[in-house]
């Protein structure tokens, strides 16, 4: 659980996490939101806000995993608490934090500034959002990815795509997937659509995000 504290107006993409299940397992991860910070609100599931959900392929622990949840408008001056989990835990592993001092320190590139709060013990099957336990002070591994302006992000879906383009599309862009898996999925799209989706189209690319 980190708070977000944008300097001017941008979109968060996408985020990295660091994951402690193996490399190659398949990961359910949920991405909430929340307008104010985290502080105080850590056990407190009112205010929140679903972004959105992915199963990511971890890359192993203490190495990046992406996770292709985005779309977040944020204003400048603005604070936005951020909560990213494990949504089932059963042999997945969970998101690993970094002990950290406190009050816990800010991080910032001149344009977005983090300060993590809490890591939260996973809740268990059928236990209500942010019932479990909490851990103070831990600081976020990770990365978020942003661009500058309040803009949608293109996605498989906001590209138009539906049934099994959809799904192939998001194996493509979203899911994570490198090396030899990928190109399995690269091939099989251009032997039957005899093209690229969007986000591997020369030429076509979004704009490099930005870290922070």
């Amino acid at each position: 659980m980190f708070d977000l504290t944008p300097s001017v107006d941008i979109t968060v993409d996408s985020f990295d996490v660091n994951l402690g299940a193996g490399t190659g397992t398949q990961v359910p991860v949920d991405v909430y939101w929340r307008a104010g910070t985290v502080q105080g609100n850590q056990n407190n599931a009112t205010g929140w806000t679903l972004l959105g959900s992915a199963t990511v392929v971890a890359q192993g622990p203490d190495t990046a995993t992406s996770v292709p949840i985005g779309g977040l408008g944020m204003a400048s001056g603005q604070t936005y608490g951020i909560y990213i989990r494990v949504s089932n835990t059963f042999g997945q592993g969970s998101i690993r934090y970094t002990n950290s001092s406190d009050p816990p320190p800010t991080t910032s590139n001149g344009q977005l500034a983090l300060r993590s709060f809490y890591g939260h013990q996973n809740e268990g099957a059928g236990n209500p959002l942010l019932s479990g336990s909490f851990f103070y002070p831990r600081q976020f591994n990770g990365t978020v990815y942003y661009h500058l302006g309040i803009t949608p992000a293109v996605t498989c879906a906001s590209e138009g795509y539906t049934g099994a383009k959809l799904t192939w599309c998001q194996n493509i862009c979203e899911k994570g997937y490198t090396g030899a898996t990928l190109d399995m999925w690269i091939h099989r799209w251009v032997n039957r659509y005899r093209d690229l989706p969007y986000c591997a189209r020369e030429g076509n690319e979004e704009p490099p995000p930005q870290e922070g």
